[in-house]
């Protein structure tokens, strides 16, 4: 344990020691070192127009998966999810119908992040199952493009030809690549569902009424900005406890 230490007097070694990443073996620490490396390029990258441009079809996937979030949460509570709409100005939303009180309303206002961010977490405790990684890849190659034919139905408008292209291309991977990849396309894509809250940070703490913490305001009365921290404090924990449990628990040993 690291006891009595200023930040400024932590070596590499305690740094190790800290975060146990001593304990894990050479494979589990690459994988890792991958899996930070995916997360701090795409972070950069969304700070400058070309870089979104680049990282762009990686955002609408997790558009996507924050939308259905939103849609898959109207479907529990009793409502009927209609129609996702992804817009190129790398937002969307999701129209439904249903009858809802405040509670309810903000529950699926909410499911938007939190659904994308729980999809990651799974992705990345999949990644660590060689069993099922590539049944799990050809799950969601086929939920989405079975997500998209029904409730996107934009045909040939640029959201829903680049979620057809993600169906189409995991899909590929799951029916004509080997293991390593198959492994390395789940992480990729749980890394990325993860990522999405934080490279959209800014939607998380937006005021405007219309946004899902505006909304959420207006359903529980408290301020926009508690609910973008306490989604945000939420979104990091689902995040730190799928890596803690895929790599530092005995569940995958």
């Amino acid at each position: 344990m690291i006891i009595g230490k200023s930040f400024v007097d932590y070596s590499w070694n305690d740094i190790v020691q800290w975060l146990k990443i001593d304990t894990l073996s050479s494979a589990d620490r690459q994988e890792l070192l991958l899996l930070s490396m995916i997360a701090v390029v795409s972070l950069a990258l969304w700070q400058f127009r070309l870089g979104r441009d680049i990282i762009r079809p990686y955002f609408i996937l997790g558009v996507f998966f924050h939308e259905v979030g939103h849609a898959i949460a109207i479907l529990i509570l009793g409502g009927i999810p209609v129609k996702i709409k992804l817009l190129l100005n790398d937002g969307g939303f999701t129209r439904g119908y249903a009858r809802f009180g405040r509670f309810r309303r903000a529950i699926v206002s909410s499911a938007g992040f939190l659904g994308s961010a729980v999809a990651g977490g799974l992705l990345i405790l999949a990644s660590r199952n060689p069993n099922i990684t590539n049944n799990i890849l050809i799950i969601l190659g086929i939920f989405s493009l079975v997500i998209t034919m029904v409730w996107v139905r934009e045909w040939f408008g640029y959201g829903f030809m680049t979620m057809v292209f993600w169906g189409l291309i995991i899909l590929a991977i799951a029916f004509r690549t080997p293991p390593e990849v198959q492994k390395l396309m789940i992480q990729f894509l749980g890394v990325q569902l993860s990522m999405i809250n934080f490279l959209n940070i800014w939607y998380l703490f937006d005021m405007r009424p219309f946004s899902d913490v505006g909304k959420i305001e207006r359903y529980l009365w408290l301020p926009y900005w508690f609910w973008g921290i306490m989604i945000t404090l939420l979104c990091v924990e689902i995040l730190v406890q799928s890596i803690r449990i895929a790599y530092f628990s005995n569940y995958f040993q």
